[in-house]
């Protein structure tokens, strides 16, 4: 478990608590008279919600390197202002780095009493623009209200109570304080965070369960079964995946037995308390053929808006109880993670328009993505798209082909943080699928010819 320690002012009263790691480049200060309470889970009021929502969501981000609650100055005079302020630039200093971004969240009001007199946290915010002691990216107020506030900064202002909603392990911060905040989490990593839970045999896991015989009882209920709480949790059930997934599954797919059964396996090679990229039991799993044609959905929505051309098969999981075949090697939680990642990326370039054309019909929805088809009973995924590797493109002289066989050449092979390219995504793909806990390289593979991309299982 995370912890916070206490931090002193000049005169030894403990005026905050503070965390950091050994990585990362962001420093939260959250500047609050009811800085204590960010150790309460349940607060005793309504002031102290959302401090420690903001402590435990950001505190996981490995771009966090420190997050600081101070309390808020208990007047308005310049004494009482400036140490809270040299406190907490005291705490950065010993952060030991030049090369961070501080987003300062300010608490509105002192104490219960919402006045003009408590707005204490405006005469913070006032003090830190006129004399800048350290250089903050972004300025914003946290308060219980969050609306009809003065505000001579126009700063934004996030309540208090909506960052508490978000409480739950599987939700994230509130949207627009993650953009604040400058967090964009690859579609794969909010996954994980949604999913935490997901195939757990306990009671605090009603809907996604491990077993398929317990979410059949409410998806598939009898004719004459007229428990109208099997179908909230059908509808639970198919908006909680949706929702992780970032994506409108068709109706279709969960009407046949065989297709949700099929796709609820694959979803335990991607996510939840199998995959091996969450999880460390005996029994765990790593990306299928089933798992890649789902993070092939979540790219072909990132780039396009829709899976339309996916999903024009109704039929397309029906008949494909192999979908769970592995085609990555089991692996220990991060290099997994970094796995799917890398086969997300490439689907992602491969599936991102290039040339003037291309970029026109992006525009107008239609996709680079011609077919896509399952194959011997789910262990082959072939996607064939309106693109051929073995032609160069507009913004290249050379095919995909010849530029791959030319950085196999090269005496070393460089991968990268992110993936710019499809040339990047290859070869941060080609390290990954070597990895295994077991040996080198995993029971299948993953392949380009012409205009069509094979991953298929040979287990």
């Amino acid at each position: 478990m995370l912890k916070l320690i206490e931090y002193f002012s000049q005169d030894k009263r403990c005026v905050g608590y503070v965390w950091k790691q050994d990585q990362g480049q962001k420093v939260i200060v959250v500047i609050d008279d009811c800085f204590r309470l960010v150790k309460y889970d349940q607060p005793p009021n309504a002031h102290g919600y959302g401090l420690k929502v903001i402590f435990d969501k950001l505190s996981r981000y490995d771009d966090t390197l420190a997050i600081g609650f101070f309390d808020l100055p208990q007047s308005t005079e310049p004494e009482d202002i400036q140490l809270i302020i040299n406190t907490i630039k005291s705490w950065v200093i010993e952060l030991d780095t030049q090369h961070y971004k501080l987003y300062l969240l300010v608490d509105y009001f002192h104490g219960q009493d919402m006045q003009e007199s408590k707005a204490h946290g405006l005469e913070v915010v006032d003090y830190w623009y006129e004399h800048q002691p350290l250089q903050a990216e972004k300025i914003a107020h946290l308060s219980i209200g969050g609306g009809d506030l003065r505000n001579p900064h126009n700063l934004e202002c996030f309540r208090k109570t909506s960052i508490h909603e978000h409480k739950e392990d599987h939700k994230l911060l509130p949207q627009e304080l993650l953009h604040w905040l400058d967090i964009e989490e690859h579609p794969l990593s909010q996954l994980w965070r949604y999913s935490d839970r997901w195939f757990l045999n306990d009671e605090r896991t009603t809907l996604v369960k491990h077993d398929f015989a317990e979410v059949r009882k409410f998806l598939f209920k009898a004719e004459n079964d007229d428990d109208e709480s099997s179908d909230y949790q059908a509808k639970e059930y198919k908006r909680k995946i949706g929702q992780a997934l970032q994506l409108n599954i068709p109706n279709v797919w969960w009407e046949i037995e065989e297709s949700a059964n099929n796709i609820h396996e694959s979803l335990k090679c991607l996510a939840g308390a199998f995959f091996c990229g969450q999880t460390n039991i005996n029994a765990k799993r790593n990306i299928s053929v089933g798992a890649a044609y789902l993070i092939a959905l979540m790219a072909h929505q990132k780039v396009y808006g829709n899976i339309d051309v996916f999903t024009q098969d109704a039929d397309a999981w029906s008949h494909c109880s192999q979908t769970s075949s592995p085609v990555f090697a089991l692996q220990d939680q991060e290099t997994a993670r970094k796995s799917a990642i890398a086969l997300y990326d490439l689907f992602f370039c491969l599936f991102t328009p290039r040339k003037q054309n291309d970029y026109q019909e992006h525009s107008s929805g239609n996709s680079l993505v011609r077919n896509v088809c399952f194959y011997k009973a789910g262990k082959v995924l072939r996607i064939q798209l309106n693109w051929n590797a073995q032609k160069p493109s507009s913004d290249r002289s050379e095919s995909l082909a010849q530029s791959i066989k030319g950085i196999l050449n090269q005496p070393t092979i460089d991968t990268y943080q992110f993936a710019q390219n499809t040339r990047n995504a290859f070869c941060n793909l080609l390290r990954q699928i070597a990895i295994s806990e077991s040996g080198f390289m995993g029971p299948g593979t993953i392949y380009m010819e012409a205009d069509t991309l094979v991953i298929a299982s040979t287990k």
